[in-house]
């Protein structure tokens, strides 16, 4: 079902893109704000380690990651926005004590503010570079299994996220485009928790779809 959902929202974006013809980033003298819509999903990787109970245990192994960005380009070289994702990084290496087998899975919720500077530009290469970096919050999950079993009562924890990666594009045309990205993320918990966890750090590839439209701003020069 989940996956249906994914590719019925990418098909909705990809229809409309005519409706909102993207006419270029140059207009008569002056610069039309372009706007773009994406999607992605990819894998993603936990990389958080903590001591607990006098073991070295994994909150987390390899799982997946879900997105998506409202971003505007006010230059042909940056951009900036909004970013949403959901990670879910799996279970990660069993810590073995007395009571049994325990392992930890982390799921994060980051709404973040995104910015992308292209080291190649779309507005003059189908192919492109670019560096993505955000800050924003991040809503945590840490869910315990006990010998294969999942503890029903799971810890939430909230703080701070920063994210820096790096991206290549490719532009099919002037509105449509896939990218292959790749970030690195940090988060910090400040206060309590049950795992007396006050950091996490995890990593994610993923292939974004997405649609360029012109917003109606216009910049003179």
């Amino acid at each position: 079902m989940k996956k249906i959902k994914i590719i019925s929202a990418l098909l909705f974006c990809f229809a409309w893109q005519y409706v909102f013809a993207y006419q270029g980033f140059n207009v008569n003298g002056g610069y039309i704000m372009p706007m773009e819509v994406s999607l992605y999903g990819g894998a993603a990787f936990s990389d958080t380690r903590k001591t607990w109970l006098g073991q070295d245990a994994d909150f987390g192994g390899s799982g997946f990651v879900l997105g998506g960005t409202l971003m505007g380009l006010i230059s042909n070289y940056f951009s900036v926005g909004f970013d949403f994702s959901y990670t879910n990084s799996g279970y990660g290496k069993s810590v073995a004590l007395p009571q049994g087998d325990f392992d930890f899975r982390m799921e994060q919720y980051r709404p973040m503010l995104l910015t992308k500077t292209y080291l190649i530009s779309p507005a003059i290469s189908r192919f492109s570079l670019y560096v993505p970096l955000g800050a924003g919050l991040d809503f945590a999950r840490v869910s315990q299994r006990q010998s294969g079993v999942e503890d029903k009562k799971a810890d939430t924890l909230s703080g701070f996220a920063l994210s820096a990666g790096l991206g290549a594009e490719f532009n099919f045309d002037n509105n449509t485009f896939i990218s292959f990205e790749g970030r690195y993320n940090w988060a910090w918990y400040p206060g309590s928790n049950d795992y007396d966890l006050s950091s996490a750090k995890s990593a994610f590839a993923a292939v974004k779809l997405g649609i360029r439209f012109d917003s109606g701003y216009e910049f003179l020069y």
